[in-house]
């Protein structure tokens, strides 16, 4: 039996949301009480190791309208000929309408298969049992005639440790937060972001199984215009440069990384 956005697939054991338009954010619990949290069908995540008011590692507000960017994203820059374009395929928080898109919510697993423009993306998300990282298993189609080159760039953005300092202490918890690139084999990179005082224990990472072209870690950078700038429209994203490549020494850290 279906409704006007979704229906229960019986074979697969899942709930297939048809539409990104919900009333509300429809959430899934991904991990478990060690490391986990939820993820929601626009593909926006709470991460947290353990208590998650005093090990908060995404920035999720819940009262923000259902528009905004929560917490992690995707993006997709598609170069076309002598064009590019920003695409988003989980539809926030770049909000254009899609050629089609479903959001299958598993148990413990969100996956969301959406195509726009010739670009399919069918992206799996999952805390792997007793893991401690959230993984997002990423696979862009070119169902289109004409040959593109996409740039896969998935964000995020952190909160302090400490989520009710986040809100409360706004002037001294932006002092804090840093965020630090780490070379690996091949190409590959770990972007480390942690709080100055938990420097030398609890430390957060963004990396990728692929290498990485650029990377941003600061938020006013990547949004641009000082931040007046958005997350529907990047000003980092325009014009098709890379990435600016900064670790961030203080202010609003993001993770975003550039992948060819």
């Amino acid at each position: 039996m279906s409704s006007q956005y979704g229906y229960f697939d019986d074979s697969s054991r899942e709930y297939v949301i048809t539409t990104p338009k919900t009333p509300v954010k429809w959430v899934n619990y991904v991990g478990s009480l060690a490391f986990g949290g939820i993820v929601d069908h626009t593909g926006g995540s709470l991460l947290c190791a353990g208590d998650p008011g005093l090990n908060r590692i995404t920035k999720y507000i819940p009262q923000m309208p259902s528009s905004e960017f929560k917490g992690s994203t995707l993006y997709l820059r598609v170069r076309r000929g002598g064009e590019t374009k920003i695409l988003t395929p989980f539809f926030t928080p770049g909000l254009e309408e899609l050629d089609s898109y479903e959001c299958r919510v598993g148990l413990s697993y969100q996956r969301i298969v959406s195509e726009t423009g010739g670009i399919r993306a069918d992206v799996t998300i999952f805390v792997p049992t007793g893991g401690k990282a959230e993984l997002r298993d990423i696979r862009i189609t070119n169902t289109g005639a004409e040959t593109v080159s996409v740039e896969v760039i998935p964000v995020v953005e952190y909160s302090h440790f400490d989520a009710l300092k986040q809100l409360a202490n706004a002037d001294w918890v932006p002092q804090t937060m840093m965020s630090e690139a780490l070379p690996l084999d091949g190409g590959r990179m770990a972007l480390l972001q942690y709080p100055f005082l938990r420097r030398d224990g609890a430390v957060n990472f963004l990396s990728a199984s692929l290498p990485v072209a650029s990377f941003e870690s600061d938020r006013k950078r990547f949004l641009g215009e000082n931040e007046y700038g958005s997350w529907r429209n990047p000003g980092a994203l325009a014009g098709g440069a890379p990435l600016s490549n900064y670790e961030a020494r203080r202010g609003d850290n993001i993770g975003a990384l550039a992948i060819d």
